[in-house]
């Protein structure tokens, strides 16, 4: 009986350690420990600093960020009109009736991101979604059974352990994000390999800020992280962060989802 019980505990484990070294499609593993978060540099926000040891539980997150053909198909699903998926703040929000600045006047409520479809900064189907809300994207993350990543986990899958500046190393280099002036428009994800994460993620400077999970001070402000196609260079950082209202609604802001790893 008690080899048998031995056996099952080791059968348990190996189908655990199998579970999770198979990430979800589309997703990488990042695994659970360690990491510096934030930074010491004087020239950085006092919001950035200090440097200190976080520990986060092993998680997936999205190796590319949402892009417009995703988020079409939650829009074709009716996600906006499916209550289970928003947050009490969140429906509210879209179902507000607005007014269009037409004679006579005409209502809507909002059932798309900001100028889907139709900005000249993000134009094709496997360029990342922009001009949405952080009640947008927690809907969306709910809807495909994922969730945002925590401002922890988003730091760490962009520098790894080693407390790098940039999701590639320590030097700024041009050729390794989606950067304007330096393009016309935002790329389809994944275009930069080179500048992927220590775990292969991509984008995590450059293209587009992305939401994060957390609340700052209280449940109206959000945290953004990262710099997106506008930024600043020092904002293209891995420490970089943003305090936003979660109906802030701009052409440079998009996400990725994350996910317990069990």
């Amino acid at each position: 009986m008690k080899r048998l019980t031995i056996l099952l505990l080791i059968m348990l484990t190996l189908t655990t350690v199998i579970a999770m070294s198979e990430p979800p499609e589309g997703m990488v593993l990042v695994p659970a420990g360690e990491f510096t978060m934030g930074t010491d540099e004087p020239n950085t926000p006092d919001d950035q600093r200090p440097a200190r040891q976080v520990n986060v539980d092993a998680f997936y997150i999205d190796k590319h960020e949402i892009t417009n053909a995703q988020f079409k198909e939650f829009i074709l699903a009716d996600g906006y009109k499916k209550r289970e998926y928003w947050t009490k703040e969140g429906w509210d929000f879209i179902r507000k009736k607005r007014k269009l600045p037409v004679d006579p006047p005409e209502t809507y409520h909002i059932d798309a991101p900001l100028g889907f479809g139709g900005n000249s900064v993000s134009t094709d189907p496997d360029h990342p979604v922009i001009g949405i809300s952080w009640y947008e994207a927690a809907a969306y993350a709910k809807w495909v059974g994922k969730r945002l990543p925590t401002e922890a986990e988003w730091e760490k899958a962009a520098r790894g352990t080693d407390a790098r500046k940039y999701p590639w190393g320590n030097k700024f280099d041009f050729s390794k994000l989606s950067y304007f002036p330096h393009h016309e428009k935002l790329s389809a994800v994944g275009s930069f390999p080179e500048g992927a994460s220590p775990y292969g993620v991509m984008d995590m400077a450059g293209s587009v800020a992305e939401w994060c999970a957390d609340n700052v001070d209280s449940k109206d402000t959000k945290v953004v992280r990262g710099g997106g196609w506008d930024a600043l260079r020092l904002q293209l950082r891995c420490t970089h962060r943003k305090k936003k209202p979660p109906v802030y609604r701009y052409y440079n802001t998009g996400f990725r989802c994350a996910k317990d790893a069990k």
